[in-house]
């Protein structure tokens, strides 16, 4: 675990491992999803702004939102740009990247779902990109896990050893220089986004309709969070309703929309049309 990954020469200011990941994640958003935005003919120069903008606007709402639910944690209006793992309401950020790219978008002329397909990918890598900082930063950790043969242990004075100490002090033993075994939540979320960059490639190379490469690499990045990630972290939601936790619940609602959507879009697309046009974003 390495939660500084370096410090700049010539001064005292530290780079975070997460803030490191993060930064590259959106650089290597921008890069790749203006070069797949070019192959499926869309503006480049265009969408590189919408890029760049619905990001920041994201991050923004998404850091405001964790805020209103953690008023202790404000610091002045810095509060809002200083952003650190756990400290963004993602369903907040999501929210707003939607909607700010669909009136974006509108505006010059492209199919928000033309566009979603582009930045399926880039998500999916987005996602590995920040479990590999988290995994550095030893954030996001597991659950207590004293049986499971890939649990790992986090350093002395790690998020995971400091929980520990204060929550589980009779297991932890004193003077340990390590945390209890935990559940390696921030491989599986590696993992998780891993595959969905190549759930994405598969449906971009077999795209039938604008969106479906969106709807399907949404409901798998879902899927994997709530059914296989989410039970194994020290923050997991608890049972609300019978054996499923709401996330659960709404993840579950939510994976079953998105593939019945592809579906019908795709046997939408597979029928005769006409004589006309494929819609932007489709194979032709």
């Amino acid at each position: 675990m390495s939660p500084v990954l370096f410090t700049i020469p010539g001064t005292q200011s530290e780079v975070s491992a997460y803030g490191f990941f993060i930064g590259l994640a959106l650089v290597v958003g921008w890069i790749a999803a203006l070069r797949l935005a070019a192959r499926d003919g869309l503006p480049v120069d265009r969408l590189g702004t919408s890029y760049v903008v619905t990001i920041a606007l994201a991050l923004v709402a998404g850091r405001a939102a964790w805020l209103l639910m953690n008023p202790s944690a404000w610091q002045g209006w810095i509060s809002l740009i200083t952003m650190q793992q756990g400290g963004v309401s993602a369903p907040a950020a999501l929210a707003c990247a939607l909607l700010v790219a669909w009136v974006h978008v509108s505006r010059i002329g492209v199919p928000l779902a033309a566009w979603l397909d582009v930045l399926a990918p880039v998500l999916a890598a987005g996602v590995a990109l920040e479990a590999t900082g988290a995994l550095l930063g030893g954030t996001g950790f597991g659950r207590y896990a004293p049986d499971a043969a890939f649990a790992m242990r986090f350093p002395l004075g790690s998020p995971a050893y400091v929980a520990h100490a204060t929550q589980l002090p009779g297991l932890l033993p004193r003077g340990a220089t390590e945390s209890l075994p935990v559940y390696p939540t921030q491989l599986v979320a590696l993992v998780g986004g891993v595959i969905g960059l190549l759930v994405a490639a598969q449906q971009r190379r077999h795209r039938k309709a604008p969106g479906q490469v969106a709807l399907i690499t949404a409901a798998q990045l879902l899927a994997w969070r709530a059914f296989v990630e989410e039970p194994m972290r020290a923050d997991r939601s608890e049972a609300s309703i019978g054996p499923l936790s709401r996330l659960q619940l709404l993840a579950a609602v939510l994976v079953v929309v998105f593939v019945l959507i592809a579906r019908a879009r795709a046997r939408r697309a597979a029928a005769p049309k006409s004589g006309r046009p494929p819609p932007a974003g489709a194979k032709r």
